[in-house]
């Protein structure tokens, strides 16, 4: 018989007697059985790597093509918008022609009619010593536009050339903006009759009234929640004709004001500070109008006005 090792543990329960070969191989089998489960726990863990991995491929291939797909979209969007901005441009450069084309034949008719004017001349020194009584002050200021519209709480754009709030393309602004909240009273700055009174699409002033009064002044109101009046009604001097809002191309309640003469728009700011105590001085300020043919034809009728009628003889 071979020699074996043998080791024995001793307690007080007694002593176990154990074969050194007996222990090799359960320390071996044990091992084995630990690589065993290393081996399969790691394939396991590996497996699910795997799965993680090709869920992520699979994440990132649908991302892509959503990227691809809304990147396409907005190719295709960004297309419209350029050929919607071209047209846009096109109708504003034949709108713009239009213009020229009407101006010139208005520049035509003035110098026809001997209304052509040099803006540079001087006012004569017998519209400047001219004398006014109240009364002939009192027809001119019923008849031609004056005076503030809508109670003055400051101007959000002036007359002239601006960048426009919407297109910002530069332009040239042909009225005022007043600031005013929205559903405040437009009362009329003259005497006259409803030109338009309604909505104005293809002027972008949405709800627009437009008065025609005496001596070829005209006047424009856009942007309005509501219109009091209508077309062909005729209105005096300071009576409400509408009401302020936002309506066409606005950013925001305002009221857009203009003053024009003979289709030429001038600055609104002379006649809305224009009253008794600086009377003349619109004269000189605004120096399109001729405003001594035209002062002169207001004395006319008023000298004729104040002449006593000629009782009438029986035959």
């Amino acid at each position: 018989m071979r020699s074996k090792f043998t080791i024995t543990i001793s307690d007080v329960n007694g002593s176990k007697h154990y074969l050194l070969h007996q222990m090799i191989k359960k320390i071996i089998l044990y091992f084995i059985l630990f690589v065993v489960l290393v081996i399969i726990g790691g394939s396991l863990f590996i497996s699910f790597l795997v799965n993680e991995v090709d869920s992520l491929e699979q994440k990132k291939k649908v991302a892509q093509e959503e990227y691809l797909t809304l990147k396409t979209k907005i190719n295709q969007e960004y297309g419209k918008l350029q050929e919607n901005n071209k047209k846009l441009k096109e109708k504003i450069n034949l709108k713009t022609k239009e213009y020229e084309a009407i101006k010139e034949k208005v520049n035509d008719i003035e110098e026809l009619v001997g209304l052509k004017t040099d803006v540079q001349t001087v006012m004569s020194d017998r519209l400047e010593n001219l004398k006014f009584t109240s009364k002939q002050e009192h027809i001119i200021f019923q008849n031609i536009p004056n005076g503030y519209i809508v109670p003055y709480t400051g101007i959000a754009s002036k007359f002239g050339w601006r960048i426009h709030p919407i297109f910002k393309k530069r332009e040239f602004h042909k009225g005022l903006d007043f600031r005013a909240k929205r559903n405040t009273p437009i009362k009329a700055p003259a005497d006259g009759v409803i030109e338009f009174s309604g909505f104005s699409k293809r002027s972008g002033f949405g709800n627009l009234i437009i008065i025609d009064h005496n001596y070829g002044f005209k006047t424009y109101y856009g942007h309005l929640k509501k219109v009091a009046v209508k077309a062909g009604q005729f209105i005096k001097k300071g009576e409400i004709i509408g009401y302020t809002g936002s309506s066409g191309l606005s950013t925001g309640p305002h009221l857009h004001y203009e003053v024009r003469f003979i289709s030429r728009a001038l600055n609104p700011i002379y006649f809305v500070r224009w009253n008794s105590s600086n009377f003349k001085d619109i004269f000189k300020k605004e120096k399109y109008v001729p405003w001594e043919s035209l002062i002169n034809m207001i004395n006319n009728r008023f000298q004729i006005q104040k002449q006593p009628s000629s009782p009438t003889v029986p035959k």
